[in-house]
């Protein structure tokens, strides 16, 4: 079955795939990995939107845990269960993404080709402020097709904002659906995992 049609045109729907255990044990992974964490840093003469978007975090490989989650029979099947369709990751071991530093953002974008359905999950979370939009997820699944630029200089039409707490994840059709991480206010700390799929 093609999962992609106009059924599912935005869809993105959160739910929660770990347990506590497990997901400390993803938590503890990601802490080993930042000792090889890069900087993934683009400023306005960089970027290229809609699949190179401005940003400042951390990013570093996944190790077996995470490899673990990404192909685990459980998970495929939860996808399937929400979209309707079988998938395959796009990658091998996924890849954790820091926001540890007051201002570390993702911007405004699209996700590429080779991430037909995305699965972001959040693993650890301190200090998150009890009210304001620090380290948020934002979408704009009923602007699809419009121009990034428009949406960026008035999102608040078809806004929704998303806090993923440890453990939770959003499913998300990344391609279509504009979304972004706001930028992390003093003192909060997230790391997460962006995971890609392809139709099986």
């Amino acid at each position: 079955m093609e999962p992609l049609g106009p059924r599912l045109p935005s869809l993105h729907r959160v739910t929660r795939l770990l347990g506590p255990r497990a997901t400390e044990a993803l938590a503890r992974e990601a802490f080993v990995r930042h000792a090889d964490a890069q900087i993934s840093l683009v400023g306005d003469e960089g970027a290229a939107p809609p699949h190179d978007p401005l940003r400042w975090f951390e990013t570093a490989g996944g190790g077996p845990a995470l490899r673990a989650f990404y192909t685990a029979p459980a998970v495929l099947g939860a996808l399937r269960g929400v979209t309707g369709g079988a998938w395959r990751p796009s990658g091998e071991d996924g890849t954790y993404s820091y926001y540890r530093h007051e201002g570390h953002f993702l911007g405004i974008h699209l996700d590429v080709d080779d991430c037909k359905l995305a699965l972001i999950t959040c693993f650890h979370e301190e200090g998150a402020p009890s009210e304001g939009q620090s380290g948020a997820l934002e979408l704009w699944p009923e602007r699809l097709g419009e121009p990034l630029a428009a949406i960026e200089a008035d999102p608040e039409p078809g806004r929704l904002t998303v806090r993923l707490r440890p453990g939770e994840s959003i499913v998300l059709l990344g391609g279509r659906a504009p979304h972004r991480f706001t930028p992390t206010g003093q003192g909060h700390v997230r790391i997460t995992a962006p995971l890609c799929y392809l139709p099986a």
